[in-house]
């Protein structure tokens, strides 16, 4: 059983399949297509432009996952193009990290500076702070996804 957001974005996904061009869609295995469509909510309606960029399109968080997941195992063929989409995926994380580091700074949360005692202190254990990537939770939840059968 699939969640109704996964399923939604199943549903977005192949209605963005549609837009596009049918050697592309040829290149995907037809039972993960097959998949998609005894997955995706059929109550879901999806209604966006063709003609706009993916990014400015107004997807959900998974139905982005999964076309990210088609575009680097069935579109990017040989090893560079894989490792080129990669590099982008890094570059863009980096990004959006830093752009969140900005927006809710732990350090300048209320607009204080940090205390003095604070930065002074040197501590030979600090704490290292694990945050898993959005490339590996979209990997992470692809597999859930198959799993789950």
């Amino acid at each position: 059983m699939v969640s109704v957001r996964n399923a939604n974005a199943m549903a977005e996904v192949i209605y963005y399949l549609k837009g596009i061009k049918q050697e592309d869609i040829d290149k995907i295995p037809k039972k993960f297509i097959q998949h998609l469509n005894e997955n995706a909510s059929k109550e879901y309606k999806c209604d966006f432009d063709y003609n706009k960029p993916l990014k400015e399109l107004n997807l959900l968080d998974e139905t982005r996952g999964i076309i990210g997941m088609i575009c680097y195992n069935y579109w990017c063929v040989t090893e560079k193009q894989k490792e080129q989409y990669l590099k982008r995926l890094s570059q863009n994380e980096q990004q959006y990290q830093k752009i969140l580091n900005e927006k809710y700074n732990p350090d300048n949360i209320f607009g204080k500076k940090k205390l003095d005692f604070i930065e002074n202190t040197t501590n030979p254990t600090e704490i290292t702070e694990y945050k898993e990537s959005i490339f590996k939770k979209f990997i992470n939840k692809i597999k859930s996804i198959f799993s789950k059968k």
